[in-house]
């Protein structure tokens, strides 16, 4: 009686890349199809700040010119009131990509310092609550973010300046979210504004300068981690859902309350796993 030998068997599997957004784009017929297509997907989504279709189609025509996914813009640009801004996460992160170290010197609600070197260069940037008062962003508004997050918004103001000073590439003329907030709020100066005739008319409804999907991404979106696993485990919303898919009502709440919303969620990210 004879025994076979055991024999082990490698197959070698073909190696297939997944594709690219450069694949993806090479293979659209009509690109102009593609950007209405796509536009209506971005507009409608919510994700993108989008409060009509044009704005849309626009985006997905710089994805298409770039060879850029939707998503992959969105991690470092936002849509606010019309306006293309960059994060000023995306501003630090595009000036350590350049060689800048950043050390935080102070980082408060009266001043962000901060030193950035590189080689042997080193500059120092600060913006201080003086600073934002001479600006007129303070005394802050009730509810705006400089009431409720005044050291980010120093924080934000310091990346966008540095970045400006020493590597202007990386905005590329824009702003921070925060800084077209201030400047949708900011009054024009008496002398600019030209003596008219006004003619009655009938009243009619106010406008919210803001979606509330949009008044949540300014307020949420740095926070969007640990305020979605608490809205999960709240039920009002479900498993890969965020917080922009809460209802009008849990919105509006979070809007008239966001800072009390966002210690609520800090707090359940701070209990035992066990008591939650």
């Amino acid at each position: 009686m004879s025994t076979n030998p055991d024999y082990t068997v490698t197959v070698q599997q073909p190696t297939v890349s997944p594709p690219d957004s450069t694949t993806f784009y090479d293979r659209i017929n009509s690109p102009l199809d593609a950007v209405k297509t796509m536009g209506d997907w971005i507009a409608h989504s919510g994700m993108f700040g989008c409060v009509k279709p044009e704005q849309g189609y626009v985006l997905a025509l710089e994805c298409l010119a770039n060879r850029q996914t939707p998503l992959a813009w969105k991690t470092q640009n936002h849509l606010i009131n019309g306006n293309i801004t960059m994060k000023s996460e995306a501003m630090l992160a595009g000036m350590m990509n350049a060689g800048w170290d950043i050390d935080w010197i102070q980082f408060d609600a009266t001043a962000a310092i901060a030193d950035l070197s590189k080689g042997t260069k080193k500059v120092r940037v600060e913006f201080t609550a003086a600073d934002a008062k001479l600006a007129g962003m303070l005394p802050a508004k009730p509810g705006s973010g400089w009431a409720k997050f005044p050291a980010e918004m120093l924080r934000a103001r310091v990346i966008s300046k540095a970045t400006r000073m020493l590597d202007p590439r990386i905005t590329q003329g824009r702003y921070t979210p925060e800084e077209v907030a201030d400047f949708s709020n900011s009054p024009l100066p008496a002398q600019s504004i030209p003596a008219v005739t006004v003619q009655p008319v009938a009243p009619s409804a106010p406008v919210n300068q803001y979606s509330l999907v949009e008044k949540l991404e300014f307020l949420l979106e740095e926070h969007a981690d640990i305020a979605n696993k608490f809205l999960i485990y709240k039920n009002l919303i479900n498993e890969g859902q965020n917080f922009r898919d809460v209802s009008s009502k849990v919105a509006s709440m979070i809007v008239g309350d966001a800072e009390g919303f966002i210690k609520k969620a800090y707090s359940f990210a701070a209990e035992p796993k066990g008591a939650q």
